[in-house]
């Protein structure tokens, strides 16, 4: 054979480029939504990360430095060495900064970094006598705290006179000729904070109670956080006494070589501390980091140990009594660990969250691009079924499409990661790269897979028997998954960090119990982030297995009515549904998604500021000192303040006895004026009954643990008791356990004592007049913390895991409407031919233009109304099962779960928006199938 007669074979490759170049534009759709899908993947959990980063340091930043750092106390007697020249800070107390720096360098990384080096200061016996100060001050009686600070150097600047020496006096442990020569003695030598020696008139040089002022120092920096560890350093502590009068409280610094004595032997406390730094740490590590602060808090650190065993001896009055350097064994604890437990249970709670609503993109996004595919498969379906006719095997059919699947896809999918980068380049982690690869080789997949249908031209209502079975199968399967899934999260209940109840040690009756907090992970509920989908799947089986029944019931309306459109098209929607389970998928999921994050956000919201109300209890709380009644009385005087209410502990706890019994009890008394502060507030009133003071038995409210809300009883001192209902919490007020309230003119009348008040609840004149009332309660009222719900509210707002989650619901959204309204215009082009040929032989007949569009708009319009429904009621049913998994307390700030909450000023406008978006679609995607050209179809059917 010559040359010239010689039959070339295109290879794949040359394949793939002609069928490309002959229609590039779906496959360079897909291209792009793969890369902006892929972008968004990576994005997502960046966000997040950042979000959970920046939550870190917001809330343990809220915490003073005494909550936040670790710290311990350390008590011991200390004596001076024999012969031993104290010269510096680091010959005496070098050791025990090793110690420090050797115990933070041993913990393992998050916590080596956020523990910060380590500090400590040494008090000199206990500052309990007070003495008269000089004359011509305002005080009354002053107390001296003689304190050694190795570091005061670094941190202070000497404003007058100079550094004090070490001053070592003879004393029975400390002979003279034990003192090593060059020793100063006499008065103790001490330095004090300028403004303490203003104040108590005195200056350097000046020699007051056995102490000589060497000099005045002012800090460098004041708002340092050591300074917080270091009471009455920096300021003059004062209180002020109706028997006393104005006392002062302040710190004597000896100089930082001091070793903790002055010769006579004293019981010194050693304060050491690490401050933590949370500003670096990464909101994935909170919860490695809370195992590790467990770890280390509940193990003692070796700060300090002797090189001679009998250097362990530290009992008092023994021969071999090591009262120089003792060993320094101690156990660190912090209050950052219930913060940190509060940010795990917050992070359990926004993944699971987030991962359930990241679930509808992803199913919508996945919908979308089986939708892409079978639209290129069928744009191509006349050169497969070429292919084929000329001996093509199917593998080599599926095999183009995969090529040109991995073609398209794996490139996008790469530069929609790296895009990424220049929107959010902080990495979450290597794990990222798992859904951009999954997204790269969906088109591949679904392109091979959907190659299949190329020559398949059947009506799906006439399905073989062996598929009708099979479907049948998969329903069942989808039906039983999201069934069991739903059991399987009410069997569990709510997940988090609980606390975990154990009795005392003491075992005694009615004695408080302990929490020990339980850890869990911080990672995604799988189980609660696939039941939405499940349900979907469950609710797209069913739309698609009842959605003919109305549209039959159509039929035989319009059956017997004149016009062919509506007729037609209900039949048509029946017997060839366009799309079939995917597009009502995308549907469903992207309508539910949007009411799913709707209804979220509102009920978030609606709980934070529920919580809000709890924990202050009234238009303004007031805590700190305590009240009597003639404080209170003037509280009311204050301008801005309506009426006021005390609400005090009773001085011991009770027991209860007769129908319902408990011990231990505390009892809150208060007053009568309670239900007129809670008048005009969201808080639910309280039971009438409770201030009837009415003869009988005494009306008392059950709280807390105490479950009962009706019975009667017997209560010390009141007498036989009557039970008018329960409350969960009393709010303003921070009970725990079981409690009882108790009207306080009731407990009175009965014999009671009745304490101060330690909280004050305040209704305003003029609850909107916030700042004012602050304000005015702040200057009648000096050492009073006043909170008031729109500041309390206002900080819950500002937390960065609010606004992140309220935008990455608004992403959610506005992505998941997008990608429903490509699902619906693909599902329109995938059934362009069959449309237009059925078209051109129907205009022949007399089919206008507006009919035919009618006619495309029948063929969406039932499935889309119907799946628009189910979504919207999946939407609902999804938060509510929500509520009953995943405990939401952290991200509303209060102690029970919050109820669900519609607000149809947001879910109706975006409910509203996706529905006109889908119509829009359908009614453009109707107005170009009717633009068909009538001579082109009929001669390509001649053609044929």
């Amino acid at each position: 054979m010559s040359r010239h007669g010689r039959v070339r074979v295109p290879g794949r490759g040359r394949v793939l480029v002609r069928q490309f170049l002959a229609d590039p534009w779906p496959s360079l759709l897909l291209g792009l939504l793969v890369a902006l899908v892929a972008c968004a993947a990576t994005l997502w959990p960046r966000y997040i990360l950042d979000m959970n980063s920046r939550q870190v340091p917001y809330q343990v930043g809220a915490l003073s430095a005494q909550q936040r750092d670790l710290s311990t106390t350390w008590n011991s007697t200390i004596t001076p060495q024999p012969d031993r020249e104290y010269t510096s800070a680091e010959d005496t107390w070098g050791p025990v900064r090793e110690g420090l720096e050797a115990v933070r360098q041993a913990q393992p990384e998050p916590l080596r970094s956020l523990i910060q080096p380590g500090d400590f200061y040494i008090n000199l016996g206990q500052n309990d006598i007070g003495v008269r100060p000089p004359e011509g001050t305002d005080y009354s009686m002053v107390y001296f705290q003689q304190r050694v600070d190795p570091q005061l150097e670094e941190h202070v600047d000497l404003v007058s006179g100079e550094w004090p020496e070490v001053v070592l006096n003879a004393s029975p442990q400390l002979p003279a000729e034990e003192i090593a020569p060059g020793t100063a003695s006499g008065p103790v030598q001490v330095l004090l904070l300028e403004e303490a020696a203003n104040r108590l008139n005195l200056e350097a040089g000046d020699e007051f109670n056995d102490l000589l002022v060497t000099g005045t120092f002012v800090p460098k920096d004041p708002e340092a956080p050591r300074w917080a560890h270091m009471t009455n350093s920096i300021t003059v502590g004062e209180i002020f006494s109706g028997d006393a009068g104005l006392m002062a409280f302040v710190t004597a610094y000896l100089p930082p070589a001091n070793p903790g004595s002055t010769g006579p032997i004293t019981n010194n406390s050693m304060r050491l501390f690490y401050p933590l730094e949370g500003q670096s740490l990464r909101g994935d590590e909170v919860d490695e980091l809370t195992a590790q602060l467990i770890a280390m808090t509940s193990t003692q650190q070796d700060v300090r140990l002797p090189d001679d065993p009998e250097g362990f001896d530290t009992q008092f009055n023994s021969p071999t009594f090591n009262s120089h350097d003792p060993p320094v064994q101690v156990t660190f604890g912090t209050e950052v660990l219930s913060t940190f437990e509060a940010l795990s249970q917050q992070q359990r709670a926004t993944a699971s969250i987030l991962a359930v609503v990241a679930a509808g993109p992803i199913g919508v996004a996945l919908a979308v691009f089986a939708l892409a595919s079978r639209l290129i498969v069928s744009r191509r379906q006349q050169a497969l079924a070429l292919a084929t006719a000329r001996g093509g095997s199917s593998a080599q059919v599926r095999g183009v499409m995969l090529l040109e699947g991995l073609v398209v896809g794996v490139p996008a999918a790469v530069v929609g990661h790296l895009a990424a980068d220049l929107v959010q380049p902080v990495s979450s982690g290597w794990s990222e790269w798992v859904p951009v690869a999954l997204i790269g080789l969906a088109p591949a997949v679904l392109l091979a897979w959907t190659a299949s249908t190329a020559t398949r031209t059947t009506r799906r209502d006439l399905s073989s028997r062996g598929a009708s079975r099979l479907r049948v199968l998969v329903e069942v399967v989808a039906l039983g998954l999201a069934g069991l899934a739903v059991w399987r999260l009410f069997d569990r209940g709510l997940t988090g960090i609980a606390p975990e109840t154990t009795a005392p040690a003491t075992g005694a009756p009615g004695a408080p119990t302990v929490a020990t907090p339980v850890q869990v992970d911080t990672g995604v509920d799988l189980l609660m982030a696939a039941t939405p989908v499940l349900l979907a799947l469950a609710a797209c089986v069913l739309t698609l297995r009842f959605y003919p029944l109305p549209v039959r019931a159509l039929m035989a309306i319009f059956r017997g009515r004149p016009g062919l459109t509506n007729f037609l098209g209900a039949a048509r929607a029946v017997r060839d549904p366009a799309g079939g389970v995917i597009p009502a998928l995308a549907v469903i999921l992207g309508v539910s998604v949007a009411v799913l994050s709707s209804v979220l956000a509102s009920t978030i919201s609606t709980g934070t500021e529920a919580a809000v109300w709890q924990t202050v209890g009234g238009d303004a709380r007031l805590s700190g000192p305590t009240w009597d009644d003639e404080e209170v009385a003037d509280l009311r005087e204050i301008d801005g303040v309506a009426q006021v209410a005390a609400v005090r502990p009773a001085s011991n706890t009770v027991e209860l006895t007769g129908d319902v019994t408990a011990r231990g009890l505390t009892v809150y008394l208060v007053d009568s004026t309670l239900p007129e502060v809670w008048a005009q507030t969201p808080l639910p009133p309280l039971p009438e009954a409770l201030f009837d003071g009415t003869g009988g038995p005494t009306s008392v409210l059950t709280g807390g643990g105490l479950a009962a809300d009706s019975g009667t009883g017997s209560l010390d001192p009141l007498g036989d008791v009557q039970i008018v209902g329960h409350v969960d919490v009393l709010p303003g007020v921070r009970t725990r356990g079981e409690f009882l309230v108790v009207d306080r003119t009731a407990w009175e009348n009965a014999g009671g004592r009745v304490p101060d008040g330690n909280v004050v609840l305040v209704r305003a004149t003029d609850p909107d007049q916030d700042e004012e009332l602050v304000s005015a309660l702040n200057s009648a009222v000096v050492n009073a913390l006043v909170e008031t719900p729109p500041q309390k509210l206002a900080v819950q707002q500002d937390a960065p895991v609010t606004g992140t989650m309220l935008w990455l619901f608004t992403a959610a959204v506005v992505a998941t409407t997008l990608l429903t309204v490509l699902a619906v215009l693909f599902v329109q082009l995938m059934g362009a031919a069959s449309r237009t040929a059925l078209f051109s032989v129907l205009r022949t007949l007399g089919l206008r233009h507006r009919q035919a569009r009618g006619l495309t708009a029948w063929e969406l319009g039932p499935l889309v109304a119907i799946a628009f429904v189910v979504g919207a009621a999946l939407g609902v049913l999804v938060p509510w099962l929500l509520l009953r998994a995943i405990n939401l307390t952290g991200l509303t700030g209060g102690t029970g779960q919050p109820d669900l909450a519609v607000d149809w000023g947001v879910l109706g406008p975006v409910v509203l928006g996706i529905l006109v978006a889908v119509a829009v679609a359908i009614a453009v995607s109707a107005a170009l199938s009717g633009r068909a050209d009538l001579v082109t179809q009929l001669r390509r059917g001649e053609e044929r």
